[in-house]
């Protein structure tokens, strides 16, 4: 094998000497504070990715965290309205006296439980309509109406939150 005399090993020998760079104490401490904090971290950082996904807007979570809420909300109507329209035994053991473990199959696989969570959701739904007084669509799209208004000015006046909110209370009441 020719070497060239660019490529040829100096010093006779066919290693290269290249050795790394020394580090200093300070470089090897500061190293191992990082590693720690990297370890200790991980966990934290876990943690606050999820709960960034409940507290975030638009977030997953809180997708997740309400239709589990919805369900739950439906489940417990249902029981009631399963108890008071069809007259049967109850599902779920809060100050029940007559409750047993056998009722939970006896209602499951009843299919007017399934018409009673049906009414339920039906009812979730009107409640829900009825408290915030608009669907979420048309919310939205007002929101991002008056989002993109600019003010020629700033209000040189006071608002009195209070009385607004007054008002608005008196007309919710009044509605009701």
């Amino acid at each position: 094998m020719a070497f060239s005399s660019d490529n040829a090993p100096k010093g006779g020998s066919s290693t290269s000497n290249k050795q790394p760079p020394k580090r200093s104490i300070g470089q090897i401490i500061d190293f191992i504070a990082k590693m720690i904090v990297l370890v200790v971290g991980m966990p934290i950082r876990f943690a606050a990715a999820i709960v960034a996904q409940f507290v975030g807007n638009g977030g997953v979570g809180r997708a997740v965290v309400g239709g589990l809420l919805f369900i739950l909300g439906s489940a417990i109507s249902a029981d009631s309205i399963w108890q008071t329209v069809f007259q049967q035994r109850p599902l779920f053991p809060w100050f029940e006296a007559g409750w047993s473990w056998a009722n939970v199959p006896l209602t499951v696989f009843n299919p007017f439980f399934y018409l009673a969570f049906l009414i339920a959701v039906g009812l979730q739904v009107v409640e829900a309509y009825a408290l915030r007084g608009k669907n979420p669509d048309s919310a939205r799209r007002e929101l991002q109406d008056h989002m993109v208004y600019d003010l020629e000015a700033k209000p040189s006046g006071k608002i009195d939150l209070v009385t607004e909110l007054w008002k608005d209370y008196v007309r919710c009441e009044v509605v009701f």
